[in-house]
């Protein structure tokens, strides 16, 4: 061990990580464009709306007007009530806003742009009303880093430009910290946890108002703490029982697809709770309070409320998509489902590592160099295979179980909702729905002995890839 990577070591590699994390983090949330990130408008929105004491989207009849770059297209939709929200007309300046065939990369953006919105005043009595049919469904603890940043602009009587930034900074700060407590808790993946905070995707998402942010912190975090409860021997604490409660509840108000994280809890050692009878009734109490949470939130939010959650065809216009008669498919052809799954994984492959190692844009229409897709693949599998868990093969079973369901549960919800009925693929699927369930999935793989130079390594390889983030998007919008 030479003498940086010592210096490292005694000093703690993870502040250093998490210091390149945030240098990044901040220069891409100025960086980006305002609203160049798939979605990120209704994201914004959503999370404007919370920070007024809206928790539950008011329902609104499609009147035909684009609004926040979304626009219905199901012949349907002068009937269809959806969740709509109010901002600010000087938060979501028209020209920011981009409709679902634009490419965002052909208008490129300005040092002075940034400056004029930065300057502009906030005015909340001209408004802007639009539908949010995608985020209105989600809980106001989804959004709560934003919605604080946007509270505290307008008390602070802020200029809209600056709120804007201060929701992103909010939701990279709280991102931070569960990055960087991931790496405190499990010390020996701490390079893997690295690797996988600087992918662009990862990064970007984080230093922006969109729900990802909080999805990707607390999977990170959550899969990271419940992995290092099976290092100690001491009696369970309340706290960490209160602990394994809240990460119950953030994870339902996340995305419940990533629940399955709550099965690592079978990882801690039996002794530590008591009794066989006692550890089954505490691991059946917290996944059953994440499952109430999130069918609570969803009979508050939908059936209470009777609104038309989106499909593919009011997005885009794709015909034969109906989700009832999707569900009779599936229950008389039940293999058909997992042949549609099968096949999606392997002709959309590339399209899914592109997602999830980095793909933004309005649109996500903007690309990085191939080059940095193999070789950040190949970082990433470098440090999987020795990231220093050390596991059980029972343990790396239920990782890999886990993150099979959260992937099966995304493959099937976007099959009901996303693609034409009885279809042999499933539309929809992005790769940074995989980015949760990531360190569950390269966890499992650690059969290597831990590399010397570990972190003078995953340093070089977060700096080499925040300097590309970078570079790649000042040439694709600037």
């Amino acid at each position: 061990m030479n003498q940086l990577e010592q210096w490292l070591e005694n000093f703690g590699a993870e502040k250093i990580f998490i210091a390149i994390f945030l240098f990044f983090g901040l220069l891409i949330l100025f960086m980006r464009p305002p609203y160049r990130l798939m979605d990120e408008p209704v994201h914004f929105a959503r999370a404007w709306q919370i920070s007024e004491g809206i928790f539950l989207s008011p329902l609104k009849i499609y009147d035909g007007e684009k609004n926040f770059g979304w626009e219905n297209r199901s012949p349907e939709a002068a009937t269809e009530k959806m969740y709509s929200a109010s901002v600010p007309s000087s938060l979501v300046p028209e020209k920011f806003i981009f409709n679902i065939e634009d490419d965002s990369t052909k208008v490129k953006f300005s040092f002075d742009e940034l400056k004029k919105f930065l300057s502009a005043p906030l005015n909340l009595d001209e408004r802007e009303e639009g539908l949010i049919p995608n985020t209105g469904v989600y809980p106001p603890l989804t959004y709560f880093p934003q919605a604080a940043g946007a509270f505290l602009g307008r008390i602070l009587n802020l200029n809209a430009g600056i709120i804007f930034y201060l929701m992103g900074l909010s939701g990279l700060i709280f991102v931070a910290a569960c990055v960087y407590w991931s790496m405190k808790f499990l010390p020996e993946a701490r390079q893997l946890i690295f690797v996988l905070a600087m992918l662009p995707m990862f990064l970007i998402e984080a230093a922006s108002t969109s729900a990802d942010a909080v999805t990707f912190g607390v999977c990170l975090f959550g899969t990271a703490w419940l992995l290092s409860l099976r290092n100690s021997t001491e009696k369970f604490s309340r706290k960490e029982i209160f602990g394994l409660m809240i990460l119950a509840i953030m994870l339902a108000c996340s995305k419940s697809v990533y629940g399955t994280i709550l099965l690592l809890y079978f990882f801690i050692p039996r002794e530590r709770i008591g009794s066989l009878k006692k550890f089954l009734s505490l691991g059946m109490m917290i996944l059953f309070l994440n499952l109430f949470t999130s069918l609570a939130w969803t009979e508050l939010a939908v059936g209470m409320t009777g609104v038309e959650l989106a499909t593919i065809e009011q997005y885009l216009g794709v015909k034969n998509v109906d989700v009832a008669a999707q569900k009779i498919f599936i229950l008389e052809h039940p293999t058909e489902f997992f042949y549609a799954m099968i096949h999606s994984l392997d002709i959309a492959k590339f399209y899914y590592w592109f997602f999830f190692v980095g793909v933004w844009g309005a649109n996500g229409e903007f690309y990085m160099p191939l080059m940095f897709y193999a070789a950040y693949g190949m970082i990433l599998i470098f440090f999987a295979l020795s990231n220093g868990l050390s596991l059980k093969l029972g343990e790396r079973g239920i990782l890999i179980f886990a993150a099979g369901i959260s992937a099966f549960a995304f493959f099937f919800v976007h099959y009901l909702k996303w693609t034409p009925v009885g279809a042999d693929y499933v539309k929809g699927v992005q790769g940074r729905y995989f980015i949760p369930i990531a360190l569950m999935i390269f966890g499992a793989l650690s059969f290597l002995p831990t590399m010397r130079h570990k972190n003078l390594i995953a340093l070089a390889a977060g700096v080499f890839s925040g300097v590309m983030m970078l570079a790649a998007n000042f040439f694709a919008f600037y």
